[in-house]
């Protein structure tokens, strides 16, 4: 692949402008709104795990179920949300994710036993699950493809501020109320949610002849929740047994395989529209946010523990330079339309991989608590060129598809942003258990190699980000 720019893409690119208006304004406010409660709670919620195993005199084994079930029950409904975007349209199906969201959290807050929060959690993660790619469908027809770049750069502060502000409403939440707080919190904001849409949202129906896809569904469905699940295992068991998590992993990846052949030869009007494939902005961006989200959702995991262990640094101090990640992407992105103008869509994203990768090699190096700085503007760097990457790899998906199909692109972005978070999180655990080979005094070599990794899957990320100009 060559890296040379072409000029004429360059020069096309910086004709081409965004101007987002007032009524745009108006409409992400809304749909923040919206996005921000899964964000939010999935982060708040984690640090009450504790808490919650005591108050319900249930073992951590059954109480993680309470997060496990709920990012499973996202990931089960994605694929059904482009057909219910065709099907019943966009403003209803919102509505109806945050009302699963609300009746999901308001039930949580009262349960009574583990068995009955972790079927709550299903409730919300099924709204969760329907709220993300619906947001993208919502925001892309509305503001239309061309402003898509600035407009999801303004949809991307909540995903950045969530993860800082989750701990501590979770902490506070502990502190004044209990855990049961941490879900009541999310009715105040599902109930503002749901005023605004019902106010704001353009009505815009669906098609009521379009037919539903059931061998889709049984195909693409359990594939994908296998996939995540069996990996998210895969990554718990690395060093020990990681039989199951390599069956539940091949067998949701076979049924994926096995929806995509059906979708091609045996139905007219499959259940995802995985024909967008063949669009080649769209493969490249896909694929872009695949290794992006590895990148990402690795790091995100390898981070912490670098901190705390490597570093020895406390929890408060490292949850300021955890931030310093989502203070670098809220940064990068201001300058993200210009630079776009200036450098092309290709030439942004080669030179966010280079940020990235400047951002991640001196954590490869021997740093303790006195290097403060230098972890700090690291994590600072890597957050830039991230935040840049992800925003050019979803964007520019949308730039090439058809109107109708966007609902489509929506549910297939979301799919392979989980995928990559779950290969991610597996894959860079696998090498850091790897490296350290069980030994303590292997600590250093393991990190190294991790972080190695990282720069690695940077790296390649060039491939895809090479071919996303005009």
């Amino acid at each position: 692949m060559s890296f040379r720019h072409d000029t004429s893409s360059v020069e096309s690119e910086r004709q081409v402008g965004s101007s987002l208006t007032r009524e745009h304004r108006r409409l992400i406010l809304v749909l923040i709104v919206g996005v921000f409660l899964p964000l939010l709670d999935a982060t708040a919620v984690n640090i009450a795990v504790r808490e919650m195993s005591i108050d319900l005199a249930a073992p951590l084994s059954l109480i993680q179920w309470v997060s496990i079930a709920y990012t499973l029950a996202a990931a089960a409904v994605i694929p059904l949300s482009a057909w219910s975007v065709h099907r019943i349209g966009p403003k209803k199906m919102w509505i109806a994710g945050l009302l699963a969201f609300l009746a999901g959290s308001s039930l949580a807050a009262a349960a009574w036993s583990a068995e009955s929060l972790i079927a709550f959690r299903v409730m919300q993660g099924i709204g969760a699950g329907l709220l993300m790619p619906i947001m993208q469908t919502l925001l892309i027809r509305s503001v239309g493809q061309r402003n898509a770049r600035a407009a999801l750069a303004a949809m991307a502060v909540p995903s950045v501020i969530a993860p800082i502000l989750g701990p501590l409403v979770g902490g506070l939440a502990l502190h004044y109320g209990g855990w049961r707080y941490i879900f009541g919190i999310n009715i105040p904001l599902c109930l503002l949610g749901i005023h605004l849409a019902l106010r704001h949202l353009k009505s815009d129906e669906g098609t009521a002849a379009l037919s539903f896809d059931g061998i889709g569904f049984l195909l693409l469905c359990p594939g994908v929740v296998l996939t995540v699940y069996g990996l998210s295992t895969l990554g718990d068991s690395i060093g020990g047994n990681s039989t199951r998590g390599v069956a539940l992993s091949a067998v949701g990846i076979g049924l994926g395989t096995a929806f995509v052949l059906f979708a091609k030869k045996w139905t007219a009007r499959p259940l995802i529209d995985v024909g967008l494939f063949r669009v080649r902005s769209f493969r490249s961006s896909a694929l872009l946010l695949l290794l992006s989200s590895v990148a990402f959702y690795g790091g995100l995991l390898l981070l912490p523990l670098y901190f705390l262990q490597r570093c020895r640094l406390g929890t408060i101090e490292t949850s300021a330079l955890l931030a310093m990640q989502g203070v670098g992407a809220l940064v990068s992105r201001h300058y993200l339309e210009p630079l776009s103008r200036r450098l092309g869509t290709a030439g942004l994203a080669l030179a966010s991989i280079l940020l990235t990768i400047l951002g991640t090699i001196p954590f490869m190096g021997p740093f303790g608590p006195e290097h403060w700085l230098v972890l700090a503007v690291s994590t600072f760097v890597r957050g830039a060129g991230l935040g840049l990457l992800t925003i050019l790899a979803l964007s520019t998906a949308y730039r090439d598809v058809d109107g109708p199909r966007i609902p489509d692109a929506s549910a297939l972005t979301r799919i392979l942003t989980n995928l990559g978070a779950s290969v991610g999180a597996a894959s860079v655990l696998a090498v850091l258990q790897f490296g350290t080979g069980g030994a303590p005094h292997s600590e250093q070599t393991g990190f190294i190699l991790a972080f190695g990794y990282l720069v690695l899957i940077s790296l390649v990320c060039a491939l895809p980000a090479g071919k996303l100009g005009r």
